[in-house]
């Protein structure tokens, strides 16, 4: 015991000399104040395991302990029906980079407290909350909510990759707290919000793109609203397009040879669908023609089997009943076909007359573009007299070409943009190579065949199981997204990893003691909590340190009276306090 004592100091010292943030689970109180009764759960750091007899252990409490943890930092836990979560107070001392701290909860009250009970903060909103542990745990997922406004999220979405209810083995389904949904597609958020990908400037970046194009698309209207003006000026002007100044006339020419290329593209496009559309009907025109003589054959058999004379041999035939029918067949289907390829026929004639009128408008806008890039410095005297709707005319141009600057300065705005915003995705394709290394390492390990290696390539497919194996599939997925945090969100503060029962299905030893085998040597470099049935020191290698917290309580009666009166002092010091 005493070099068990040792080596944990030792291990201790060292993780603190790493430099990385740890919030450990000190001890858990569950108070029911009108019961008065109440439970007390002492955790270390290290590995922790919650466990019952294997005989008759289930519904002693382990799930209610494992939900308390997280819901008492601000998660909402999926407790059972008959749990009564709001009549309940529950109390967690915890450590944070080493100092501690109390937090309590009763129904939405949280106060947060330093480890002489001096009360820091309060709060009523699970989202300030998170606001406010952020600045002892200088970690807070931030999303964009539904008014794309980016804000700090309530707590729960900090503990989603350390905790699994024993109800919800999803694979990557986020399940294990309620009220997720606020944020419009989380889970791709959250995941790489925790892996370091995203951040509050990738959001950030991602709203100003939003609100650049939006800014694009308003002067693109404006644009055509200036294009009408134009127009309904042009008429006015008797049709001759004139400009009041030298000024003027040089951005007429620039916005009608702009205008030219694209009548000439769409020229070229027009072309183009006009010979597919040809050529489209000249296959159906020879289809209908061929399934015409097919009908006219089939007519001339039938006129020869009415006198009893096979079509194909001349020979005369007694019953000749199958041969007109297969005859008749062959005309009624050519009948169906040939009322297709008709309808079919005449819908290529429409779409050709339509693109044909098209085409020929396209022509005339060439022509007339063609007419108005011809302006040249002869006639720049006749523009200068020109007055009134002309010097409107001009105000409108010049209007037109602000509203074009201002497209290209966004269009210019959206690359640099897109540019910061692909850096992003960089990084993501390299989070997904380790994930996919690490995934086909754990598929191998456990044998997990029926999970393709397809499914890795992005680290938001989907990852589930059927059997015994959903729980190693979700086990492994989570316990992977946790390495890729450390190794690419270093300075992120690591969360205590709770996995309620995670041999809650039918499997066999062998794959139940490789599960906890995988799990504990995985997280063993901060605060690990296992509730499992029946467990036993052999089940863990015989190097770990294991804290072994066994409920010998009957069912349904995880508190009790004796431990209300141990405690209450705490329960009314904390629920005085203000």
């Amino acid at each position: 015991n005493v070099r068990k004592s040792e080596l944990t100091r030792e291990k201790q010292r060292l993780l603190w000399e790493d430099m990385i943030m740890r919030l450990i689970f000190r001890e858990l109180f569950i108070f029911s104040p009108s019961e008065k009764k109440a439970k007390k759960v002492e955790f270390t750091d290290g590995i922790n395991i919650i466990t019952s007899s294997q005989e008759d252990g289930t519904d002693r409490g382990k799930s209610v302990i494992m939900r308390s943890l997280y819901h008492t930092m601000g998660a909402e836990g999926c407790f059972e029906k008959n749990w009564e979560g709001k009549d309940k107070v529950y109390v967690l001392k915890i450590d944070i980079d080493g100092i501690g701290y109390y937090i309590y909860r009763s129904a939405e009250l949280f106060k947060f407290f330093s480890e002489d009970k001096e009360v820091l903060f309060t709060s009523v909103s699970s989202r300030e909350l998170s606001e406010k542990l952020k600045s002892y745990t200088d970690f807070a997922v931030q999303l964009p909510n539904r008014s794309e406004k980016l804000e700090v999220t309530p707590p729960a979405y900090n503990y989603l990759p350390f905790y699994i209810d024993q109800d919800h083995y999803e694979g990557n389904n986020y399940a294990a707290f309620k009220n997720l949904g606020q944020y419009v597609g989380f889970r791709e958020n959250v995941l790489f919000y925790h892996l370091g990908v995203y951040n509050e400037e990738y959001f950030e970046l991602v709203h100003s793109r939003d609100e650049i194009k939006e800014k694009k698309a308003q002067s693109e209207s404006q644009l055509e609203i200036f294009k009408a003006m134009i127009e309904g000026l042009d008429k006015k002007l008797a049709g001759v397009s004139v400009s009041s100044s030298y000024e003027a006339l040089r951005k007429d020419v620039a916005i009608y040879q702009k205008e030219y290329a694209e009548v000439l593209d769409k020229l070229s496009k027009s072309k183009k669908k006009l010979i597919d559309l040809r050529n489209h009907l000249y296959e159906t025109e020879q289809m209908l023609k061929e399934i015409e003589d097919v009908s006219k054959e089939s007519e001339k058999k039938i006129k020869k089997l009415r006198k009893h004379i096979c079509p194909e041999c001349g020979t005369e035939l007694a019953d000749t009943i199958q041969l007109k029918s297969k005859n008749y067949n062959l005309i009624e289907d050519a009948i169906l076909i040939k009322n297709d390829l008709q309808i079919s026929l005449l819908e290529y004639q429409r779409q050709i007359e339509k693109e044909e009128k098209m085409y020929k408008e396209l022509l005339e806008q060439m022509s007339a573009y063609e007419k108005k890039l011809k302006i040249n410095n002869e006639k720049t005297d006749d523009v200068l007299r020109q007055k009134g709707l002309s010097e409107l005319r001009d105000e409108v141009v010049s209007e037109q070409i602000e509203v074009i600057d201002a497209i290209e300065t966004a269009k210019a705005e959206l690359k640099a943009v897109g540019t910061k915003i692909n850096a992003y995705g960089t990084k993501k394709k390299r989070v997904e190579a380790q994930y996919y290394e690490h995934m086909m390492t754990a598929r191998t390990q456990f044998g997990l065949n029926e999970l393709s290696p397809d499914s890795f390539k992005k680290i938001t497919n989907s990852v589930n199981a059927s059997g015994s194996n959903k729980n190693i599939a979700t086990i492994v997925w989570y316990i992977t997204i946790l390495e890729l945090r450390k190794m690419f969100n270093k300075e992120a503060i690591e969360f205590p990893v709770v996995f309620d029962s995670p041999n809650n299905v039918e499997t066999d030893n062998q794959k139940k003691y490789g599960l906890v085998q995988y799990i504990t040597n995985k997280c063993d470099s901060g605060q690990l909590i296992l509730s499992l049935l029946g467990f036993s020191e052999k089940d863990i290698e015989p190097d770990k340190q294991v804290h072994i917290i066994t409920l010998t309580n009957d069912k349904y009666k995880l508190l009790d009276s004796e431990s209300y009166e141990l405690y209450k002092d705490l329960l009314d010091e904390l629920c005085d306090a203000s």
